[in-house]
Protein backbone atom coordinates (compact mmCIF):
# COMPACT_ATOMS: atom_id res chain seq x y z
CA UNK A 1 0.00 0.00 0.00
CA UNK A 2 2.71 2.49 0.85
CA UNK A 3 5.11 1.38 -1.85
CA UNK A 4 2.12 1.90 -4.38
CA UNK A 5 1.63 5.75 -3.30
CA UNK A 6 5.49 6.06 -3.15
CA UNK A 7 5.20 4.66 -6.80
CA UNK A 8 2.32 6.69 -7.52
CA UNK A 9 3.94 10.03 -5.98
CA UNK A 10 7.39 9.44 -8.12
CA UNK A 11 5.82 8.91 -11.61
CA UNK A 12 2.77 11.89 -11.21
CA UNK A 13 3.75 13.89 -13.99
CA UNK A 14 5.17 17.38 -13.48
CA UNK A 15 5.46 20.52 -15.17
CA UNK A 16 9.04 20.85 -16.54
CA UNK A 17 9.81 24.18 -16.14
CA UNK A 18 11.34 24.62 -12.69
CA UNK A 19 13.47 21.93 -13.95
CA UNK A 20 14.77 23.59 -16.49
CA UNK A 21 15.35 26.41 -14.73
CA UNK A 22 17.42 24.44 -12.32
CA UNK A 23 19.48 22.95 -15.52
CA UNK A 24 19.88 26.24 -16.83
CA UNK A 25 21.28 27.85 -13.27
CA UNK A 26 23.50 24.62 -12.75
CA UNK A 27 24.49 24.86 -16.39
CA UNK A 28 25.74 28.72 -15.88
CA UNK A 29 27.41 28.48 -12.76
CA UNK A 30 28.90 25.60 -13.59
CA UNK A 31 30.41 27.31 -16.91
CA UNK A 32 31.51 30.70 -14.36
CA UNK A 33 32.78 28.54 -11.75
CA UNK A 34 35.07 26.42 -13.85
CA UNK A 35 37.29 29.69 -14.14
CA UNK A 36 37.65 30.35 -11.07
CA UNK A 37 37.17 27.79 -8.54
CA UNK A 38 37.85 24.53 -10.65
CA UNK A 39 40.96 25.94 -11.10
CA UNK A 40 41.21 26.88 -15.03
CA UNK A 41 42.60 29.91 -14.43
CA UNK A 42 45.40 28.62 -12.91
CA UNK A 43 45.85 25.22 -14.10
CA UNK A 44 49.31 25.66 -14.93
CA UNK A 45 50.15 26.11 -10.94
CA UNK A 46 47.69 23.70 -9.75
CA UNK A 47 49.02 20.09 -10.98
CA UNK A 48 51.88 18.34 -10.43
CA UNK A 49 53.09 20.63 -7.43
CA UNK A 50 54.41 18.81 -4.31
CA UNK A 51 51.49 19.63 -1.95
CA UNK A 52 49.05 17.55 -4.41
CA UNK A 53 46.63 15.40 -2.11
CA UNK A 54 44.99 12.16 -3.65
CA UNK A 55 41.92 10.84 -2.69
CA UNK A 56 42.68 7.26 -1.06
CA UNK A 57 42.82 4.28 -3.90
CA UNK A 58 42.95 6.70 -6.46
CA UNK A 59 46.82 7.28 -6.52
CA UNK A 60 47.00 5.91 -9.61
CA UNK A 61 45.22 8.82 -11.35
CA UNK A 62 47.80 11.27 -12.39
CA UNK A 63 47.43 14.72 -14.39
CA UNK A 64 48.08 15.08 -18.39
CA UNK A 65 50.47 17.65 -19.67
CA UNK A 66 49.21 21.16 -19.37
CA UNK A 67 48.41 21.41 -23.11
CA UNK A 68 46.14 18.08 -21.97
CA UNK A 69 45.03 19.47 -19.04
CA UNK A 70 43.94 22.92 -20.85
CA UNK A 71 41.49 20.58 -23.16
CA UNK A 72 39.95 18.67 -20.21
CA UNK A 73 38.73 21.76 -18.40
CA UNK A 74 37.72 23.09 -22.19
CA UNK A 75 35.52 19.55 -22.41
CA UNK A 76 34.53 20.45 -19.10
CA UNK A 77 33.18 23.64 -20.03
CA UNK A 78 31.72 23.05 -22.82
CA UNK A 79 30.01 20.29 -21.52
CA UNK A 80 28.35 23.32 -18.85
CA UNK A 81 27.57 25.43 -21.68
CA UNK A 82 25.77 22.44 -23.49
CA UNK A 83 23.72 21.35 -19.93
CA UNK A 84 22.65 25.25 -19.77
CA UNK A 85 21.62 25.86 -23.28
CA UNK A 86 20.12 22.27 -23.49
CA UNK A 87 21.70 20.98 -26.70
CA UNK A 88 22.62 17.26 -26.87
CA UNK A 89 21.57 16.99 -23.28
CA UNK A 90 23.05 14.01 -22.12
CA UNK A 91 26.44 14.43 -24.13
CA UNK A 92 27.21 17.70 -22.55
CA UNK A 93 26.23 16.10 -18.49
CA UNK A 94 29.12 13.19 -19.32
CA UNK A 95 30.86 16.47 -21.31
CA UNK A 96 30.65 17.88 -17.69
CA UNK A 97 30.71 14.56 -15.39
CA UNK A 98 33.97 12.72 -16.52
CA UNK A 99 36.40 15.79 -16.11
CA UNK A 100 34.77 17.05 -13.73
CA UNK A 101 35.32 13.79 -11.78
CA UNK A 102 38.65 13.19 -13.26
CA UNK A 103 39.82 17.17 -11.34
CA UNK A 104 38.35 16.13 -8.24
CA UNK A 105 40.12 12.89 -8.05
CA UNK A 106 43.34 14.87 -8.91
CA UNK A 107 43.30 17.51 -5.73
CA UNK A 108 41.49 16.32 -3.38
CA UNK A 109 42.38 19.23 -1.03
CA UNK A 110 40.72 21.84 -3.14
CA UNK A 111 37.44 21.03 -2.88
CA UNK A 112 34.26 21.04 0.01
CA UNK A 113 30.86 19.88 0.26
CA UNK A 114 29.90 21.93 -2.71
CA UNK A 115 32.28 20.39 -4.75
CA UNK A 116 30.75 16.69 -4.41
CA UNK A 117 27.42 18.33 -4.59
CA UNK A 118 27.58 19.63 -8.16
CA UNK A 119 29.06 16.20 -9.14
CA UNK A 120 26.42 14.59 -8.02
CA UNK A 121 23.84 16.74 -9.18
CA UNK A 122 25.36 16.71 -13.02
CA UNK A 123 25.14 12.39 -12.36
CA UNK A 124 21.23 13.15 -11.24
CA UNK A 125 20.77 16.06 -14.41
CA UNK A 126 22.16 13.55 -16.98
CA UNK A 127 19.14 10.58 -16.17
CA UNK A 128 16.86 13.27 -15.78
CA UNK A 129 14.42 14.78 -18.52
CA UNK A 130 15.79 18.60 -18.02
CA UNK A 131 15.86 19.42 -21.61
CA UNK A 132 12.42 19.33 -22.24
CA UNK A 133 11.90 23.26 -22.05
CA UNK A 134 13.49 25.72 -22.88
CA UNK A 135 16.36 23.77 -24.91
CA UNK A 136 18.07 23.60 -28.16
CA UNK A 137 17.03 19.54 -27.77
CA UNK A 138 13.65 20.89 -27.34
CA UNK A 139 13.30 23.24 -30.40
CA UNK A 140 15.02 20.49 -32.48
CA UNK A 141 12.84 17.64 -31.58
CA UNK A 142 8.95 18.51 -30.86
CA UNK A 143 8.35 15.26 -29.32
CA UNK A 144 10.16 16.31 -26.35
CA UNK A 145 8.78 19.93 -25.82
CA UNK A 146 6.98 21.09 -22.99
CA UNK A 147 6.74 16.96 -22.44
CA UNK A 148 5.71 16.60 -18.34
CA UNK A 149 8.38 14.99 -16.26
CA UNK A 150 8.30 12.42 -13.75
CA UNK A 151 8.31 13.60 -10.31
CA UNK A 152 11.42 11.64 -9.84
CA UNK A 153 13.19 13.53 -11.31
CA UNK A 154 12.45 16.15 -8.33
CA UNK A 155 12.34 14.40 -5.72
CA UNK A 156 16.21 12.95 -6.35
CA UNK A 157 17.49 16.41 -7.13
CA UNK A 158 15.85 17.67 -3.51
CA UNK A 159 16.94 14.45 -1.42
CA UNK A 160 20.54 14.79 -2.84
CA UNK A 161 20.71 18.26 -1.95
CA UNK A 162 19.01 17.84 1.76
CA UNK A 163 21.50 15.12 1.88
CA UNK A 164 24.58 17.01 1.68
CA UNK A 165 23.29 19.70 4.35
CA UNK A 166 22.40 17.53 6.75
CA UNK A 167 25.29 15.90 6.81
CA UNK A 168 27.69 19.56 6.64
CA UNK A 169 25.19 20.74 9.65
CA UNK A 170 26.39 17.55 11.42
CA UNK A 171 29.83 18.15 10.74
CA UNK A 172 29.88 21.60 12.41
CA UNK A 173 29.33 19.63 15.00
CA UNK A 174 32.91 18.90 15.65
CA UNK A 175 35.67 20.64 17.26
CA UNK A 176 37.37 22.30 14.59
CA UNK A 177 34.04 23.80 13.80
CA UNK A 178 32.73 24.74 17.27
CA UNK A 179 36.63 25.70 18.13
CA UNK A 180 36.42 28.11 14.83
CA UNK A 181 39.55 26.46 13.53
CA UNK A 182 37.91 26.23 10.40
CA UNK A 183 36.18 29.65 10.05
CA UNK A 184 39.82 31.14 10.02
CA UNK A 185 41.36 28.87 7.05
CA UNK A 186 37.65 30.04 5.20
CA UNK A 187 37.63 33.10 6.47
CA UNK A 188 41.11 34.06 4.51
CA UNK A 189 38.84 33.05 1.28
CA UNK A 190 38.93 36.16 -1.83
CA UNK A 191 35.42 35.92 -1.57
CA UNK A 192 35.61 37.30 2.16
CA UNK A 193 37.95 40.51 1.28
CA UNK A 194 35.11 42.98 1.71
CA UNK A 195 33.92 42.04 4.96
Amino acid sequence: MISDKCHQAAWQLKDPSNLAVTRILFGFLMAVDIHFERGFAEVDHRFGGFTQCHFPLFDFVKPLTFQWMCLVYLLMWLGACGIMVGYNFKLSCLSFIIPYWYILILDKTSWNNHSYLYGLLSILLLFSSANNYCSVDAWINPDIRNKPVPNWNYLLVKFQIFLLYFYAGVKKMDPEWLGGYSMKNLGSHWVFTPF
